[in-house]
């Protein structure tokens, strides 16, 4: 089994996107837990606010099978992939951690990412000393 850790955002009717992702991943992956959900500013694009979570999983998925699903999840939302990645969405979900390794840095630059994520992980990550982030009464 390996351990996954999925970053997950919205801004675009964020509310009921982010918990119709936690619904599908619910569906795809037992024992999955997720953080709470936190609200950050759009950064590099004009737009609403993101609300932004992490959750964490056991799979025996490769990764390229997770990435795979991930696409479809936020194509099942009406992911539009059209304009490039700095716009608003409906739905991202990024692979950060596969089998207890980092994958890419958005991890350790983005406070979206590693906030919700230092509520999964037994591990230090950076702290929001901007106070980028609030949290948001949205349980998914």
């Amino acid at each position: 089994m390996f351990q996954v850790l999925l970053g997950m955002g919205s801004n675009i009717e964020p509310e009921l996107n982010l918990v119709r992702a936690a619904t599908a991943l619910r569906i795809q992956f037992d024992g999955i837990t997720f953080s709470s959900v936190y609200r950050s500013t759009a950064v590099g694009m004009d737009g609403d606010d993101f609300l932004n979570a992490c959750c964490l999983f056991d799979t025996e998925l490769s990764q390229q099978e997770i990435n795979t699903l991930l696409k479809s999840v936020e194509d099942a939302q009406q992911r539009d992939r059209s304009k490039g990645s700095w716009k608003p969405r409906t739905l991202d979900l990024d692979l950060l951690i596969y089998d207890k390794q980092v994958v890419g840095d958005d991890l350790y630059l983005y406070a979206h990412a590693f906030v919700p994520a230092a509520e999964l992980l037994a591990e230090d990550l950076p702290q929001d000393e901007e106070g980028l982030l609030s949290r948001v009464a949205l349980s998914l």
